[in-house]
């Protein structure tokens, strides 16, 4: 029997959180689990107001979130029908929802992933300013990203981004990922100018034995004619895959994640595909 995972799902009722909500059913009617539907609401206190006119209001907003929670699931169960102890609703209050997001898997550490729908964003905010990217940079549970104009299918097909610093400990984690999902798994390296070139037909044998699981494995060259970001983003769509991973390294300074953004963070807001973001382990 398939291990059973918990899928925190946030919506914002929003088209894009739509989007997230349509993934986590997909990946939930593949592999056994529990998804936690969420909102995060924000109450904003009028200076004027007594302690009891602002009791009034939060009671009043709680009410109405909720109903608007429980009607947009209403509406999911109609569209994609969900087993009852399937899935649960859930209402967080406070002032930014990826704070909230944050406190709750911290708090909860049976959490296994966050998958949330995002609109895109500008270059000013690709890391700043939006929920999807202050988690991809911040969480320690994997956060999938899923564009607003996904559209729901079967998780067939997985691509592996890789830069290789430590693909066997990554590659380990992919195929506990893929496996439940009977997905194939793609292993992408964009090979820069000056690196040592390899057999990926052997590579590719080596690994299968080694992980124990069906691999391929598409080495390109690296277009210095363009960014990283769209270079990655091409190979995204010459593949299309039903799920993109990376790894992204949390703890690089405030100095790197303003100036240097990650490949992972970037990719979030221009590819197609959903990706899955989790954290660059050392070896």
């Amino acid at each position: 029997m398939q291990k059973k995972i918990n899928i925190l799902v946030p919506t914002d009722f929003s088209r894009a959180s739509l989007a997230g909500i349509r993934f986590a059913i997909q990946w939930s009617q593949q592999q056994n689990a529990h998804l936690t539907f969420v909102h995060v609401m924000t109450l904003l206190r009028l200076t004027k107001w007594t302690d009891r006119q602002f009791e009034d209001f939060a009671v009043s907003e709680r009410k109405l979130r909720q109903k608007q929670l429980d009607t947009l699931i209403a509406d999911v169960q109609r569209r994609y029908p969900l087993p009852p102890d399937s899935y649960s609703l859930l209402l967080l209050e406070g002032v930014s929802a990826d704070v909230v997001l944050l406190d709750y898997c911290r708090r909860h550490p049976g959490i296994h992933l966050v998958c949330m729908g995002t609109r895109g964003a500008g270059k000013v905010s690709k890391l700043f300013g939006t929920n999807t990217g202050n988690l991809i940079t911040h969480s320690d549970i994997p956060v999938i990203a899923v564009p607003a104009a996904y559209r729901r299918k079967e998780i067939t097909r997985i691509l592996y981004a890789t830069d290789l610093s430590h693909y066997q400990n990554e590659l380990k984690e992919i195929v506990r990922l893929a496996r439940p999902l009977h997905a194939k798994i793609s292993v992408l390296h964009l090979v820069q100018p000056g690196e040592t070139p390899i057999n990926t037909n052997i590579l590719q044998k080596v690994w299968e034995k080694e992980f124990d699981y069906p691999v391929t494995v598409d080495f390109r060259s690296a277009d210095s004619s363009i960014s990283q970001t769209a270079d990655l983003d091409r190979a995204v769509t010459d593949f299309n895959p039903s799920l993109v991973i990376m790894f992204s390294d949390r703890r690089r300074t405030l100095f790197q994640r303003i100036f240097y953004p990650s490949r992972a963070e970037n990719l979030a807001f221009s590819t197609k595909a959903p990706l899955l973001v989790l954290g660059k382990r050392e070896v």
